[in-house]
C-alpha cells in the first residue's frame, strides 16, 4: 500500500554501507516515457542487497558463490585425455557412441513417396491413412 504513494523511498532508513552516489529508489511520479529513462539511467550498477531487505555481506557471499561456480564450470569443460596408458578419451567415446546413433536412425523421410504410398492405400479420404 504504502510503496506507491508519492516520495515513498526503498532505501533503507540507517544503510550499513552506503548506497553508491546516495542514490535514492522511489517511485517517480513522471508522465513521460523520456523521464522515467533518465531516472533508470541514473541507477546504481550494482544495487546493494540492503535495499532487498539484505545484510551487505549478502553480495560478498554471492559473488564467492558465483566465482566458485564459473570456476567449477571452467574445470569441467576442460578436455579429458585419456592418459599416457594409451587408453580411449571421452571425446573419443562420445565420437563412438554418436557414430553409432548416426547409424541407427531412418533413412531421410520422402515426401513424395509417403504420398505415393497412401495414396495406394485409398488416399486421405480414410481416416486411419491420416495417421500414417
Amino acid at each position: 500500500e504504502r510503496t506507491c504513494e508519492e516520495g515513498y523511498t526503498y532505501n533503507p532508513a540507517a544503510p550499513i554501507l552506503k548506497i553508491p552516489n546516495d542514490f535514492r529508489y522511489t517511485v517517480p511520479a513522471f508522465t513521460e516515457h523520456a523521464d522515467f529513462r533518465k531516472y533508470i539511467e541514473q541507477f546504481p550498477e550494482n544495487d546493494s542487497p540492503e535495499i532487498f531487505g539484505l545484510h551487505p555481506n549478502a553480495d560478498l557471499t554471492y559473488c564467492v558463490k558465483e566465482a566458485a561456480s564459473l570456476f567449477k564450470t571452467l574445470g569441467e569443460t576442460q578436455p579429458k585425455g585419456g592418459g599416457s596408458d594409451g587408453g580411449v578419451s571421452r571425446e573419443d567415446i562420445v565420437y563412438e557412441k554418436a557414430s553409432d546413433l548416426l547409424k541407427r536412425l531412418p533413412e531421410d523421410y520422402g515426401e513424395d513417396e509417403y504420398k505415393a504410398k497412401i495414396r495406394k492405400l485409398g488416399g486421405m479420404t480414410i481416416p486411419m491413412n491420416i495417421f500414417l
